[in-house]
């Protein structure tokens, strides 16, 4: 099924394809490359093919091939057409190997074994293409020696099953990687050898990583996998991947989905590689927690704890809302919540020590918290004005500044010195969980607690 397209330049039928191959997760510069085409054919109202091109006997796996659809649906990227798969096309490859051969424009390598493979025949001369990005690139054909096109196993190499399934499955326009340049030669060679309806090409400038070479594992994460891991939206990965290679033609960096569809054009994508900035993605990935309504982000939150080994069982919907009330201004990433706040899931937490010594092992530090230890016991309630009336009093009581009394008791309680309002804060963690940190704190981290000196 294809669309008549509507943006003027266009050929009249709009059809791309995403083609990983299953060796691996789905890389954030695959990512980028299927949804440049999917935005393509979302605007051109044309139609997104997904291929998963698998013809790599050694490498490519099942498991790699779920986690490149559960990365797709993941953010989002839903196909018209597929998933077609290359390893239950064999047939058809060798037919039209077959075909060259008998047309001349092939012929049977046998190696040392005895084993026949066929080799397309590369004639010499100039080629060029209009790259939609990159403009004009011209190849000197003479340079490329005859190459495989089907391996004696039965199997294609890579540019020859591409442009067989490219043409029989319609495919107008191919958006990938620039790092496919050095291929397109070749595959022109073989439309015409075929004569099929030549395909538009449009390389996309390979992704850099903050140092400037290449993205890879050495940048940190580089699969869609391991940010949905960490805890980002993925509307906001969706974002931030757009932004890679392409404007919208204006400063903007907030940018929704249908915004992105309505605006996206290959005029517009950069001849020059993108480089990847993870404290911008940590910035964008915030920006879209805070403008994401509690109680969407709640269900999600619960998931990633869960996912992380926190048990979740007892833990009411109403907690966890307020929870995530509390931090919402203050977490990039669910990973960033909850390292903020795990100490309210553990009974014993850890001290952060420098906070420790700064906060807790002064003179009559621990006299103070047990003054605060003694006044939430006494308590009927236990909630945010409560603590905050009474422990404001006591500091009145004790002539010190609330300041005095703030710090050390974030720290007893939270472990840390930095945390969200600490009666906010105090009241989730409720009464029982509060007084026995601050016994904790009094009894192993203060130095002397005795008396209350200042």
């Amino acid at each position: 099924m294809e669309f008549l397209v509507k943006e003027e330049g266009l050929s009249s039928h709009v059809k791309v394809r995403f083609a990983p191959s299953p060796t691996g997760y789905l890389h954030i510069g695959g990512a980028r490359t299927a949804l440049f085409n999917w935005l393509f054919a979302r605007h051109s109202k044309g139609v997104f093919l997904l291929r998963i091109e698998d013809t790599d006997q050694q490498r490519s796996t099942e498991e790699a091939t779920q986690a490149i659809l559960d990365s797709m649906k993941w953010l989002g990227l839903d196909w018209d057409e597929g998933p077609y798969f290359q390893s239950q096309r064999l047939p058809s490859y060798r037919q039209y190997a077959e075909k060259l051969v008998a047309e001349g424009k092939a012929f049977y390598d046998t190696d040392a074994e005895g084993r026949k493979a066929i080799r397309f025949q590369m004639q010499d001369g100039i080629t060029e293409i209009n790259d939609l990005i990159h403009g004009t690139i011209t190849f000197d054909t003479s340079l490329i020696e005859d190459f495989v096109i089907l391996k004696a196993d039965g199997f294609p190499t890579y540019n020859f099953a591409c442009v067989v399934d490219d043409a029989e499955m319609g495919i107008t326009h191919i958006i990938r990687g620039d790092d496919h340049i050095s291929n397109t030669p070749k595959q022109i060679a073989l439309y015409r050898a075929f004569g099929f309806k030549m395909p538009e090409f449009a390389h996309i400038p390979m992704i850099l990583g903050e140092d400037g070479s290449r993205l890879s594992k050495r940048h940190g994460a580089t699969s869609v996998t391991e940010y949905r891991d960490k805890g980002y939206l993925p509307h906001a990965l969706v974002n931030f991947l757009a932004l890679l290679g392409w404007s919208p033609g204006n400063d903007q960096e907030i940018i929704s989905i249908p915004e992105m569809i309505e605006k996206f054009t290959l005029k517009r994508a950069n001849k020059t590689s993108a480089q990847f900035n993870n404290t911008k993605l940590d910035w964008m990935n915030g920006q879209y927690i805070k403008n994401t309504p509690t109680e969407r982000l709640a269900p999600e939150v619960r998931k990633f704890f869960e996912k992380s080994g926190v048990d979740m069982t007892k833990i009411a919907d109403e907690w966890l809302f307020r929870l995530v009330e509390l931090h919402h201004e203050r977490f990039k990433t669910f990973q960033d919540l909850l390292n903020q706040t795990r100490f309210f899931f553990a009974d014993a937490i850890e001290y952060d020590q420098a906070a420790v010594n700064k906060f807790l092992r002064k003179e009559g530090v621990g006299g103070l918290l047990k003054e605060v230890h003694s006044a939430i016991s006494q308590s009927d309630v236990f909630d945010k004005k409560t603590l905050e009336d009474s422990l404001r009093s006591l500091t009145e009581k004790l002539g010190v500044g609330f300041s005095k009394l703030a710090q050390p008791m974030r720290v007893a309680v939270t472990g840390r010195s930095v945390s969200a309002g600490i009666f906010e804060t105090m009241e989730l963690l409720g009464r029982e969980k509060t007084a026995k940190r601050l016994d904790y704190a009094v009894k192993s981290l203060c130095e002397t607690p005795e008396t209350v000196r200042f």
